[in-house]
């Protein structure tokens, strides 16, 4: 049976604070269940950008040098995407191997996968930084596409399993879609379901910037 591969999209290094704790590395994967209306990654999804595939240990090579950044400073690895959790068993793979360097391992996501592809990293996971979209399901459906009963299950889910401090969600306005304090009320309804760790925040409108 041949060897699982990463999608690797993009290796972003020596990231502070965006993504976790201390020094991080954020590694971007191709494929996306969502199909947002002002996506900022398009490309990992439309296939317009060339991807290296890796096995477990070649993405390792790609990221070791940064290893003593990771150990002095408490971070380590973030999965991004797309959606990383479409490749929970090579993530899983990866963090079983590569667990006692020291590294902290973190997850940005929509959480819009199935169940069993949270589970496989619920053991390894430092921080999860869920992108929340919107929290309304006519509004969420309208915008993603997607599934807003499966993202909503998942992320009581996760709250269930994991100390609410460790789970970080980002609330976006959305430019030319969210309208008044439809923003603000995601923010309340997280608060109602018991969620501390909350971050607002602006889309950009890369359709703009292509423009000017």
């Amino acid at each position: 049976m041949a060897e699982e591969r990463y999608p690797v999209l993009a290796i972003d290094r020596l990231r502070m604070t965006t993504d976790g704790t201390g020094v991080t590395t954020l590694v971007c994967s191709m494929g996306c269940p969502l199909r947002c209306r002002l996506c900022i990654n398009p490309q990992s999804w439309n296939g317009a950008k060339p991807v290296g595939y890796c096995t477990v240990d070649e993405l390792y090579e790609k990221v070791k040098k940064d290893s003593l950044y990771f150990v002095a400073t408490g971070g380590g690895l973030t999965f991004g995407g797309g959606e990383p959790l479409l490749q929970s068993k090579f993530l899983k793979a990866f963090m079983e191997k590569y667990q006692s360097l020291g590294w902290t391992f973190n997850l940005e996501s929509s959480l819009n996968v199935p169940r069993e592809n949270l589970d496989d990293v619920l053991p390894f996971i430092e921080e999860f930084i869920i992108d929340t979209k919107d929290m309304d399901p006519v509004r969420y459906h309208e915008y993603t596409g997607g599934d807003y009963d499966r993202f909503y299950q998942n992320l009581l889910y996760l709250k269930e399993n994991v100390p609410v401090e460790r789970i970080r969600l980002r609330i976006p306005l959305i430019p030319h879609f969210h309208k008044g304090h439809e923003p603000e009320e995601s923010v309340e309804k997280l608060k109602e379901l018991g969620f501390t760790y909350l971050e607002r925040f602006t889309y950009k409108d890369v359709t703009e910037e292509k423009k000017s």
